[in-house]
């Protein structure tokens, strides 16, 4: 009878630095958020700061609420693709890199752990950013699949960069980025798939069980 070994247990003096670790980084995030709430009382800010304040203050939530959790998921709740995408482009926007373009649609809601599904559109995001470069072309779309039609009673994220390819970008953490995808996919019930773009580039789809 074959036995597999099991890991051995993290050393308690790894366990407590690393739960100090994550007390650390939530006081340093929730003083961020404290002084993005503070700018927002301004009212003297232009409205294309506020709408990165707002998209800023909301990633600051979703770490606080990752911070907290320790990554124990959630229960599943609604969540709402399209707006999720309009947010997380809007607080990646900057100079040095292409600003990605979300395709406009109609609001496509799955159940899932909203946070888990914000890690996995985040990390998405910047791999396709990374990939595209200064110059380069992201684009965001979300796509519904009602029952009875191929595919149907699906809900598809779509992440395209014109890039050089899959494995052929910058380095950086693009592996380790896929892996967390992959393994939360595991978890919310939706699967992940890696192609060539159409004309250039890589196209990321995660697709998820309609709510």
């Amino acid at each position: 009878m074959r036995t597999e070994s099991l890991p051995a247990p993290a050393p308690p003096g790894a366990e407590r630095c690393l739960r100090g670790l994550l007390h650390d980084l939530g006081h340093g995030l929730a003083a961020v958020s404290y002084l993005a709430e503070g700018m927002r009382a301004d009212g003297e800010l232009p409205p294309a700061a506020t709408d990165r304040l707002d998209a800023m203050s909301q990633e600051l939530a979703r770490l606080l609420d990752l911070v907290a959790s320790g990554a124990v998921p959630a229960e599943p709740a609604p969540v709402e693709l399209h707006g999720l995408l309009g947010r997380l482009a809007t607080a990646r926007a900057r100079a040095d890199a292409p600003t990605p373009v979300v395709r406009p649609g109609a609001p496509v809601a799955v159940r899932a752990d909203a946070t888990a599904v914000w890690r996995m559109l985040s990390n998405l995001l910047d791999n396709a950013m990374r990939a595209a470069g200064p110059g380069g072309v992201v684009e965001l779309g979300v796509t519904c699949h009602p029952a009875g039609e191929p595919g149907g009673g699906t809900a598809t994220v779509e992440i395209v960069d014109d890039g050089p390819g899959f494995g052929r970008g910058p380095d950086g953490a693009a592996g380790l980025g896929l892996g967390i995808v992959t393994g939360l996919a595991q978890e919310c019930g939706a699967r992940l798939h890696l192609d060539p773009a159409p004309l250039r580039g890589t196209r990321a789809r995660l697709v998820f069980p309609a709510a």
